[in-house]
């Protein structure tokens, strides 16, 4: 296994802070931001509940899954069996990974995307002695991958919005995965939508499940709420994939922790059809504000910056190779994520993770320029 991109990155980081550098860390999508109190309070009260020291199950609390049947009906449109449909997980990492050992056999091929959240092909087709099927993402392409390079896969990943280039999915390519899934049955298509409500402005991220039922849809409440260290989410779709998933995490744990998937049945019951409680509202507008930030003054330095209306990430191409310039950036203090580490096609660009307070965004960017 290659060490993982992010624990190579907090070593350095603890180097540098150990040696009393002032870091700022922009290469990690950890929120800076608390959680909602609302969700903070529910979790602290359900932690007294006569039953949240029992083990959970590893499917979810049947309670907890009605809930994010009627927020998917809401937020979607999309009606979901709660009983056979939905299983809750420690979060999307977890719940990805899982889903590889539930489907994927040694010399099995997964389709993933380059660049890509690394767990798409270490997490799962690497530990599951699987082979990594490439789809390149392109800037020419609108970083969208061209599907018949997932011929022959038995699971395939993707994701939109998209971990680390910000890129959205247009409704064509949705179309056209849909097509893919319908008919490629044989292949376990997941659409992994961490980010599904971290969108500006007046884009809203549809659900891959209002295109086709043939597939599953990872969800986590780590952006949305600021909980990443919680590690709560749900994945959602064909009753027989879910079964499998279940049937795996069966083996590894024992659900997760009854209080934690409560406040998350609780922060989610807040949305009001297609609207968002105003928690995310508010989180989804201080995100916005970094963004439309970041973006003008890495564009005011000269770097090609790929805009977005979703994620809190800035993807951006500083040359045929980035490494001088994230070394650069470390000597001054700031860390950014090399694009290569998300895949040889990230290559050339690097991503800044939003996660710090804009006024450190701003004292970043002064020590880049």
């Amino acid at each position: 296994m290659p060490e993982y991109l992010f624990a190579d990155l907090e070593k350095k980081i603890a180097e540098k802070t150990a040696a009393g550098r002032d870091v700022i860390n922009l290469g990690i999508g950890d929120p800076d931001l608390m959680p909602p109190d609302t969700f903070t309070k529910s979790l602290q009260e359900h932690a007294a509940d006569p039953d949240a020291h029992f083990y959970s199950s590893s499917r979810g609390d049947a309670g907890v899954r009605k809930v994010i049947a009627r927020y998917f009906k809401g937020r979607f449109g999309v009606e979901l069996d709660p009983d056979s449909q939905i299983c809750v997980v420690l979060g999307g990492k977890e719940g990805l990974s899982s889903l590889g050992r539930a489907f994927v056999n040694p010399g099995d091929a997964v389709a993933c995307p380059s660049p890509a959240y690394p767990v798409y092909a270490q997490g799962v087709a690497t530990l599951c002695d699987g082979k990594v099927q490439t789809m390149p993402l392109l800037q020419e392409n609108g970083f969208l991958p061209d599907l018949n390079l997932a011929e022959g896969s038995k699971m395939l990943f993707c994701n939109y919005p998209n971990n680390p280039t910000g890129a959205i999915a247009t409704e064509l390519f949705w179309q056209k995965l849909a097509d893919f899934a319908d008919t490629h049955q044989e292949t376990v298509v997941c659409h992994d939508h961490a980010y599904s409500e971290m969108t500006f402005g007046d884009y809203v991220a549809p659900s891959f499940l209002q295109y086709t039922r043939n597939a599953v849809e990872m969800h986590s409440l780590s952006k949305v709420f600021n909980a990443t260290g919680f590690r709560i989410g749900f994945c959602v779709g064909r009753a027989d994939m879910i079964a499998a998933l279940v049937k795996a995490k069966s083996q590894i744990d024992s659900g997760a922790p009854l209080m934690i998937q409560r406040a998350m049945a609780d922060g989610l019951a807040g949305y009001r059809g297609a609207e968002p409680p105003k928690e995310v509202v508010e989180i989804r507008k201080i995100y916005g504000e970094r963004r439309a930030y970041a973006e003008r003054a890495l564009r005011e330095l000269g770097l090609d910056v790929i805009e977005s209306p979703a994620t809190f990430y800035v993807w951006a191409r500083v040359g045929d190779d980035e490494l001088p310039f994230v070394q650069k950036a470390l000597d001054h203090d700031v860390v950014v994520t090399p694009g290569r580490g998300f895949g040889r096609e990230g290559t050339g660009y690097i991503r800044l993770a939003l996660t710090q307070s804009l006024e450190r965004i701003k004292a970043a960017m002064g020590r880049l320029d």
